[in-house]
């Protein structure tokens, strides 16, 4: 049997992505955009996350497939709890092929698991 926090980093996690969903409602509908500190935090996200996903949309029209879960490309809800997995489970392959998703998500987080940049 598998336990769903069990650590694999296989970028996949149910307890990171339902944990996720949990932050984004906390500021009313499930959207893809949490609780931020302020309106230009709010500015930064849309900007990042909106680009990183539509890029997402785009690489899977062509069979490409990164270190992002392609059940990503859903809808921007599913794609913050996608991204929230891989950070924690996969972050120095999130960095690597998306930077700027990373940093958005670490400064939400305040964490950086990747550990400090070479």
């Amino acid at each position: 049997m598998s336990w769903p926090a069990r650590p694999t980093c296989d970028g996949h996690n149910v307890v990171l992505h339902e944990f996720a969903h949990a932050l984004d409602a906390e500021n009313g509908p499930v959207d893809g955009a949490p609780p931020l500190a302020d309106r230009a935090g709010y500015a930064a996200w849309a900007r990042v996350l909106g680009a990183e996903y539509a890029r997402l949309v785009h690489e899977l029209q062509f069979a490409h497939h990164g270190v992002l879960d392609p059940y990503g490309a859903t809808n921007p809800a599913e794609f913050f709890a996608v991204t929230t997995e891989v950070f924690f489970e996969r972050p120095g392959a999130l960095r690597a092929q998306h930077p700027a998703l990373y940093d958005q998500l670490a400064a939400f987080y305040r964490q950086d698991p990747a550990g400090p940049h070479r």
